[in-house]
């Protein structure tokens, strides 16, 4: 199968790393189950201005970026179904140096990965055309892919329980349960 992923949210725990900056930088306990632009902004835990400065942190700063952790099961389960002959293609919103510093993070975890970085604001449709599946934790960037991806997924955190999937995906709850779908549908 031709799969593609999300990387933050699927591969990398940057919601983790997003709480510990916001309270080393802002001195605010944010749970990471609650890291999600929308949430934060409307709980006024931060102000529009400190989430960019976050973002702009976590992400184009390497030090920083390489401290992201993997989300449970990835280095399991992911290299499982490369071995297992399925295609994966990694489309991320992130660009230039912030998705340099994907690359290089996922390749010191031992993933040696196809990326295609579409920017922020920009739609993955033209990247997933030909994709069989694709996994984002974003609900948003998956509605623009109905019509053109036959299985979508998303994936489950604390911040996007709150969203109705409706016709647009399967919410999924961990890399293990990706996995048997995945090799279920390849049967199939």
């Amino acid at each position: 199968m031709n799969i593609g992923l999300d990387f933050d949210g699927v591969i990398s725990d940057c919601a983790k790393l997003k709480s510990e900056g916001a309270k080393r930088l802002y001195g605010v306990d944010i749970p990471p189950e609650k890291f999600k632009k929308e949430i934060v902004l409307g709980e006024k835990y931060l102000t529009e201005e400190q989430y960019l400065e976050l973002q702009q942190t976590i992400y184009e700063t390497r030090e920083v970026g390489f401290l992201m952790e993997p989300v449970a099961g990835v280095l399991h389960f992911l290299p499982r179904l490369i071995a297992g002959g399925h295609t994966i293609r990694i489309i991320t919103s992130r660009d230039g140096e912030k998705l340099n510093i994907a690359k290089e993070w996922s390749s010191r975890q031992g993933l040696e990965l196809d990326f295609i970085g579409v920017g922020g604001g920009t739609s993955k449709a033209p990247a997933a055309a030909g994709l069989d599946l694709f996994v984002d934790d974003d609900l948003d960037k998956l509605e623009p892919l109905v019509g053109v991806v036959p299985h979508l997924f998303l994936f489950s955190w604390g911040y996007n329980t709150h969203l109705a999937e409706k016709n647009i995906a399967r919410r999924i709850h961990s890399w293990e349960e990706l996995h048997n779908i995945i090799e279920m549908l390849h049967r199939a």
